[in-house]
């Protein structure tokens, strides 16, 4: 291990813990529902993910741990907005969120997704985003061999523990994904914007299925559960939700 990532050791231990919490999130809660079996995911990730994973994948993660440990973040998604958004100095979210990221001339420091967004969408994402926390399972395999040679910073994720190169984070769609990375990175505060769990936001597709609503719906509970494993207080408002940290 080089000289850097021997300096933060102790944070990648830390971050890894935090997922150890909430891994079982998706076994436990989704894959009963859907019946999205996890081998399909093991599949994908034997076929994309390189076994070892290399320096960079670690100082990503610790760049971006450094931005968020103990500060403030906006998680910004598909839905309107209607709050004043001006005062958030560090933004993330979903995929479906860089049509806001457009409309309000922010980037994102990451974006979580799996790339069936809008092909038009998918060439802005390099400029509107530093990081991509990009999702590997077992329908976007076309997709994601498109973005090998792009210059994006990305950081593989997996809703289950694989033994190749991806950070398990363990929780279901790009909306609680985004959230739940700012917890899992030690947010102070979590300002989410743009989340409309009762109507379903596909401006950001070329194609939207009837069963989102349901996704929708099990994302909501998501939440709620790693907010209470990682130890948020969380308060859902009109057109906002606030996690604060307890730790």
């Amino acid at each position: 291990m080089s000289e850097y990532l021997m300096r933060y050791s102790k944070e990648l231990k830390d971050i890894l813990n935090r997922i150890d919490k909430i891994i079982n999130v998706y076994t436990d809660y989704v894959e009963p529902i859907f019946k999205y079996p996890r081998h399909k995911e093991l599949e994908s990730s034997m076929e994309i993910l390189p076994r070892i994973c290399n320096e960079n994948f670690y100082i990503n993660i610790i760049n971006i741990f450094e931005k968020i440990n103990n500060s403030n973040i906006c998680i910004v998604g598909p839905g309107d907005i209607n709050n004043n958004i001006s005062n958030c100095k560090i933004f993330a979210g979903p995929e479906g969120g860089l049509i806001n990221a457009l409309k309000n001339n922010i980037k994102f420091l990451y974006i979580t997704g799996d790339l069936d967004l809008s092909l038009k969408l998918l060439g802005e994402m390099e400029f509107l985003s530093e990081y991509v926390f990009l999702h590997v399972h077992g329908d976007n395999y076309t997709r994601i061999r498109n973005v090998y040679n792009m210059n994006y910073n990305i950081i593989y994720t997996t809703q289950v523990i694989t033994p190749y190169c991806a950070l398990p984070i363990g929780v279901f769609t790009d909306g609680d994904r985004a959230i739940s990375l700012s917890m899992l990175f030690n947010a102070k505060t979590i300002e989410v914007y743009g989340f409309d769990f009762n109507n379903v936001k596909c401006y950001h597709k070329d194609y939207c299925f009837e069963e989102k609503i349901e996704k929708l719906n099990i994302s909501k509970e998501i939440i709620k559960m790693v907010a209470k494993k990682l130890n948020y207080n969380i308060n859902f408002y009109d057109g906002k939700i606030i996690l604060i940290n307890n730790n």
